[in-house]
Parts: C-alpha cells; structure tokens; sequence
C-alpha cells in the first residue's frame, strides 16, 4: 500500500509517516496520490490551535486535535508535532476499528515518559495512567510499563564519573535472515586476528582514558555479532586486553550467543577472565524454524551448550527468545517457553520480530505469523516469565516490530543486566569499542546526550583505529557531534513526553 501526507508543516511528515505505519506497517509512502491520503489542516484563535487530520482514499475519516501553542519554541515545537501526531492517530484509529496496543507512541524508550510525568510532581501510579491516557495506550501495555519502572527503582542508577564498557566483535558464522545488526561472516577467518589487534588496541587507549579521568566501570558488556565466533586463542586475546575494564567492574557479560559457536575450550576462557554473566540464544527450540531462519544449530545443540555452561560454574545464563518467528504459531512459541520454564535461566529476553529493510526475510517478503498471533505470544511470555520468578527490568522498541509490540528483558529479583538498563534507558554513559560501536557521555539523566559513533564496516575499523580513539578523547572533553543545550524542567519535561528519543 501507498500513502501521501500534506499540511502545513512538512518537517512533521517523517514522525507522521511513522504513525501511519503504526496500522500499516509495509506502507510505503510516496510524494502524492497515494492509496491512502493524509492531509492536516490546521486553524489559529489566539494561543488556541485546531489541528484536523482528513483521510481519503483507502479510508476516510475525519478527527480534529486541540491544543495551545507555548511561547518556548522548542517546547512549541515538540507540542506541534504531538498535536499532529494525535490527530492523524485518531483518525486512523477511527476510520481502521483497530486500538494499536501502545497507542500513538513511535519512540523506543516509552519508560521515559512515566519518568517525565513524575518529575512533574506524579506519583508512579499516576503517571502510569496519565501516560496510558494521553497517548492511548492499552491497560496491558501501562501496566507492563509500571512493572518496569517499580523494578528499576530498586536498582542503583549511574552516577556521574561511572561508564559502561562495550566490547565489540561484529562476526558471525552466518547471518541470520532476520538480522540487520552489524556483523559480518567469519568465512576464512584471515581478518580475525587483524580485528582482535586493532580492537586492543583501542582498549588500551581507552583503559588510559579511563585512568586519566577518574572514571568508575559499572559494567562490561562484550557483545557482536557472536564473540565466541573468535577462536579461543583470539577470545583470550580480547579479554586479556579488556582486562583493566573487567578487573575494576561488578558485571561483566559475554554473549556466548550462537550456540553452535559454544565450545568447552571457549567457556573456560570467557570463566577465566572474570565474566559474571553469558548469554545462550536459541531464539526458539524448533529445528525447522532454526534452519528456516538460518540460525545453524540446532535445539540439540542449545541443550548441551546450556548443560556445558552450568557444569562449568556459570551462575547467571541469560537466554533470548524471539516471538513471531516464520511459521511459528502460538503452539510452537509456547512449546518454547515450556522448555525454558524447565531449565531456569536467571534472565530471559524476549524479542518481538523486527523486519528491517536490511534483513533478508524483509526483502524476500517472508510470511510471518499475525499481529493478533503475535500479541499472543508476547503475553505469554509476560505469564511465563512469571511463573519463572523473572520481573521485566527492561524495554525497548524498534521500528518495523511485528504487531507494534516490543522487545523485554525480564530477570530474578537482584540479577538485572545493569548494562542492558543503562544502555536501554539512555542513562548511563558508555564507551564503546569496535566497529559499530556507539559511545555515549549522558548528562543530568539524559536530558543532554554527547555521542561517539565508530565505523560500521570491520576493515575500515581497523585502518581507522586511532581515528576512533580520537573521536573518545573528544567525547570525554564535551567536545564533537550530538551535544545538545541545557533544557528547563519544561523543556525536559515536553521532550521525554514525546517518547521519541
């Protein structure tokens, strides 16, 4: 399906375009005559402003949002684009018959909102239910949100002066169909050792910063691609090199990942150095969707990867689990669920299906299970996770999600994944190496962000190594892309609201 938008402030189409797709997730829009059109109209009283959103077309509808304009421009600016935002929601909503479990929301952390309510002087209850009601959310989705908040709440936050350290390997043994991360195939393996060098070295550069600015690890956090892609030699390699990171941080987590990737020799390394925590990914335990989905291993083979992590001594095994896989139905995810319940990790990601422009299952128009089958499955994961003891700690959303849902992390009482959270919430500053990786200096908790970004491509990493020690020698002095001014609480306040972020 097509769609055009029109109205008076064209630098809105592309938030606007984005609460299209909320009801039409493949839409693609186009600059007029599409098969749905969008135009807003909108009509001034003074402070008082009218917004009309007008459906023709595919549907036709009509809704008008009311509001105030705000003599902060930025602020002005934010409640805009969300008057905007609404009545294009509505009309949708409306003309469709469909209620989008998180409502209007676009953004990828909508935690941040209940946080901008109760900096307004709202209790955590409440502002659950002022966030349900300004942005339409179901009773299910404010209540998951509110769950997360009480659990972050026992959790320390950063402080200032505290990092997260990300270490990353961007290698696989194959691409999954669904993956649009950056990584790259193993394949003869001669750029492995040239990566392992060049990432040393930017961890010694760092580990030097680190010292010099009196900065406290929190985390580390060493994740891909698959890190135990690397050969055991050149795994020891890495984390001999991150070692003054690991040495002076309470959590440190491997993302053993693949399990075909899982070998003993592998396990006692990542053990030898320190790691508090690791990560096994099945994604589902069906044969048939593994092959379909191009994982390379098998259910088998996730059984014994587990079974040779505990006899090791790992304590903490987390597991990730994605929802709405190809061919999958609720039976099948259920099945999957059951076999988790039974072996017990200490935490359990659950991921709802993202189909990336990237992803091959995106460009070869795979079929994937319905929204209604998928909303299925996401709630009963929330049930099962339940039963298991595991509390939500953390939430993220992407674009292109099936059913419009969202990706959890859910852990026993004490065990959440402080990097996950920090990272997640935009909280907690991090230094990331690698390629891909992003680093990021978080100010007054997140109210102003300074980021970093290294190369995507693994070789050009490694000739541009000491470009990415530079762009962290800038970040930690305040200084390059991304820093934004100091805003007042009211700013602050209109900017979370937004959930874009």
């Amino acid at each position: 399906m097509t769609f055009s938008l029109s109205g008076p402030v064209p630098g809105f189409f592309k938030e606007l375009a984005d609460v299209v797709r909320i009801f039409f997730p493949q839409a693609r829009e186009v600059k007029e005559g599409g098969a749905l059109r969008v135009s807003l109209v909108e009509a001034h009283d003074g402070p008082a402003r009218r917004c009309e959103a007008r459906l023709e077309g595919l549907l036709t509808g009509l809704y008008a949002a009311q509001g105030e304009s705000h003599p902060d421009p930025l602020v002005e600016k934010r409640l805009h684009k969300r008057q905007q935002k609404l009545a294009v929601y509505f009309a949708l909503k409306e003309a469709t018959g469909t209620a989008p479990p998180w409502g209007s929301l676009t953004g990828i952390r909508p935690t941040r909102l209940l946080y901008a309510q109760m900096a307004g002087g709202h209790s955590l209850k409440e502002a659950a239910l002022r966030v349900q009601e300004i942005f339409d959310l179901s009773p299910e989705k404010s209540a998951l949100l509110l769950d997360i908040a009480q659990t972050q709440s026992a959790i320390p936050q950063p402080r200032e002066g505290e990092v997260g350290i990300y270490i990353g390997i961007p290698f696989c043994q194959t691409r999954c169909r669904y993956c649009s991360f950056i990584s790259c195939q193993v394949g003869d393996g001669r750029l492995l050792p040239v990566y392992v060098k060049a990432l040393a070295r930017e961890m010694e550069a760092v580990a030097r910063l680190v010292r010099s600015q009196d900065l406290k690890v929190r985390s580390v956090y060493v994740g891909g691609g698959t890190p135990t892609a690397l050969p055991p030699a050149l795994l020891d390699e890495v984390l001999k090199a991150a070692r003054p990171f690991i040495t002076h941080s309470p959590e440190v987590t491997v993302e053993a990942g693949r399990p075909d990737s899982i070998t003993q020799e592998k396990l006692k390394v990542i053990k030898a150095h320190g790691a508090t925590r690791i990560s096994i990914n099945p994604q589902t335990m069906h044969d048939q969707t593994l092959r379909a989905i191009g994982r390379g291993h098998s259910r088998s083979q996730t059984e014994a990867a587990y079974a040779l992590a505990r006899g090791l001594g790992f304590s903490h095994i987390n597991m990730d689990l994605i929802a709405g896989l190809p061919g999958e139905d609720r039976g099948m995810f259920e099945e999957t669920l059951a076999w988790a319940k039974g072996i017990a990790p200490e935490s359990l990601t659950v991921h709802t299906l993202s189909l990336k422009r990237s992803s091959d299952m995106y460009r070869f128009g795979e079929a994937v299970p319905r929204e209604a089958a998928v909303g299925d499955m996401v709630r009963l994961a929330r049930e099962t996770a339940r039963q298991m003891g595991l509390a939500p700690y953390y939430i993220y959303r992407q674009k292109h999600m099936a059913g419009n849902l969202e990706n959890v992390g859910y852990a026993r009482p004490g065990e959440a994944c402080l990097y996950n959270m920090d990272m997640m919430e935009d909280t907690g500053s991090v230094l990331a190496m690698g390629a891909g990786g992003i680093s990021k200096r978080v100010y007054e908790n997140g109210a102003r962000i300074l980021r970093a970004p290294n190369v995507k491509d693994p070789q050009h990493y490694i000739s541009r190594v000491a470009e990415m020690i530079g762009r962290k020698e800038a970040l930690l002095e305040g200084r390059g892309k991304g820093i934004k001014p100091p805003l007042s609480s009211d700013q602050a306040d209109v900017l979370a609201l937004e959930g874009e972020d």
